[in-house]
């Protein structure tokens, strides 16, 4: 069977849509992607390729653009089988009543997809009794099953296939790959699906799991003969730092045996001198962690971020001293907050002096404890499930002083780097000049995260076409 991946863009490489593809090539199956905006590689790979599938890689806030490739193409090629799965689908499964979509997976897909497409093989239909689906019938029905268990074992699953991108980007272009080391989340941040995700899965197996320091390293290896220009590693775990044990072996083995900068997201209350130094002496180049808010009240009683201002202000002090660059996260406009608490939150980070900092506004996602507050103490503007498509341009939420919060987020980042004091930033979110905040704001976050936090070498004309990708796109 032929698998058609549709993505929103090549140059995050989705890890989920790689995972995805492996798994499907260890039973026979070929699998091909094209982006959201390639319209020319899509009408070819419909035409050349022939796909049985069509699979939507889904976030909320993107999926309607998704759902409107997805029309055209059912609507040319009627025998197309069009799957959606991401995190839209697993927390919003609704969507599976969309016109266009005739099955969604929730939850992990390694195993899921591939028994889908196997039975489809055999049986030239979709199977009505199959863990993580909710599948739609002929006769317009809904069949809605369970998800099965989690995999236990992360070492079991293929590592990502690179292929299917490599087709597109060339091997010799890729400076930046991203991977995984671990799934899964112990903290239960209100803005976040992790408590969702926990629900669904409750006793079906453990949520925090991680590879072995030898299984990771193994991909990682790969990649470095494959990319003989690759600069950089970005591991996208929610948090790399959670097993000091891990951390401790990764730290023997990988300046010896990769020795290639990386990027990793911490939490700030599992920061000290020692694990900077541990991560220095690995090499990481760069790393994120998340304030959201410097208003107790907000971060820890509404945000359930239970990180302490003193935590936060020492993980950064100590990133400075061992060298490591780092971004600060921050959430504008939550329930309960006032406009007075977002410009304390700027004035703090002008005080860590991150390397970057990361602004957007609160979305409320389907499945979320803060959709639930927001709901329940009237900050929703309405019941819909509604989405901006990026949380950097706006808000569901009714909110005080809203329009002044927005030009906020767009100065944000320029404001702190460059360090505007508080009291002016006061008067220029006065100013209705939001689409000029907003333009320094795109290129300063380009050029902040391209040489500040990724930063590598490439030539002039790779160098144009990432400005001309990232000018099209809103990358967080």
């Amino acid at each position: 069977m032929k698998i058609l991946f549709l993505v929103n863009d090549y140059l995050t490489s989705p890890l989920g849509v790689a995972y995805l593809s492996a798994a499907l090539n260890q039973h026979g199956h070929r699998s091909e992607v094209a982006a959201l905006r390639d319209s020319a590689r899509q009408r070819r790979l419909l035409a050349e390729f022939t796909p049985d599938f069509l699979a939507l890689s889904l976030v909320s806030g993107r999926h309607p653009y998704f759902v409107d490739v997805a029309r055209l193409m059912k609507k040319e090629y009627p025998r197309l089988v069009v799957l959606g799965g991401g995190p839209h689908p697993t927390f919003f499964p609704e969507f599976i009543t969309e016109d266009s979509v005739d099955a969604i997976c929730r939850g992990e897909g390694e195993i899921a997809m591939p028994a889908l497409v196997n039975y489809y093989q055999q049986h030239r239909a979709l199977p009505a009794d199959l863990p993580n689906w909710w599948v739609k019938q002929p006769d317009g029905s809904i069949v809605r099953n369970e998800v099965g268990n989690l995999v236990a074992d992360l070492n079991t699953l293929p590592h990502p296939d690179r292929d299917i991108f490599d087709r597109i980007v060339p091997p010799s272009s890729r400076v930046a790959v991203f991977s995984l080391a671990s799934r899964g989340c112990p903290y239960q941040c209100s803005y976040c699906f992790n408590h969702a995700y926990l629900e669904l899965y409750r006793g079906r197996g453990t949520m925090c799991r991680r590879r072995s320091v030898p299984n990771l390293l193994g991909e990682l290896a790969d990649l470095k003969s494959r990319y003989r220009n690759l600069q950089i590693i970005i591991f996208q775990d929610d948090t790399f730092i959670l097993n000091r044990e891990w951390l401790e072996e990764f730290v023997q083995h990988y300046p010896r045996e990769i020795g290639i900068p990386f990027h990793c997201h911490l939490r700030a209350n599992l920061v000290d001198e020692s694990i900077v130094s541990l991560l220095r002496r690995s090499g990481c180049l760069s790393v994120k962690l998340a304030l959201e808010s410097a208003a107790d009240s907000v971060r820890n009683g509404v945000l359930n971020r239970n990180i302490s201002r003193q935590q936060f202000a020492g993980a950064c002090r100590a990133l400075h001293k061992y060298g490591i660059h780092f971004v600060t996260q921050n959430i504008l406009g939550v329930p309960t907050s006032t406009l007075g608490d977002d410009i304390s939150t700027y004035d703090f980070n002008l005080g860590l002096r991150p390397h970057y900092m990361f602004a957007t506004l609160l979305q409320i996602y389907p499945g979320t404890k803060i959709a639930e507050f927001a709901a329940k103490h009237g900050y929703a503007q309405s019941s819909e499930q509604v989405f901006p498509s990026t949380f950097f341009e706006d808000s569901q939420l009714e909110i005080p002083h809203k329009v002044e919060r927005k030009r906020l987020r767009a100065l944000f980042a320029f404001g702190v780097n460059f360090g505007i004091p508080t009291g002016f930033i006061h008067r220029l979110i006065r100013l209705p000049l939001r689409w000029l905040y907003e333009l320094v704001d795109k290129f300063w976050k380009g050029y902040a995260i391209r040489f500040r936090i990724y930063p590598y070498r490439t030539g002039f004309g790779g160098f144009i076409r990432e400005v001309r990708t990232f000018l099209r796109e809103n990358y967080y």
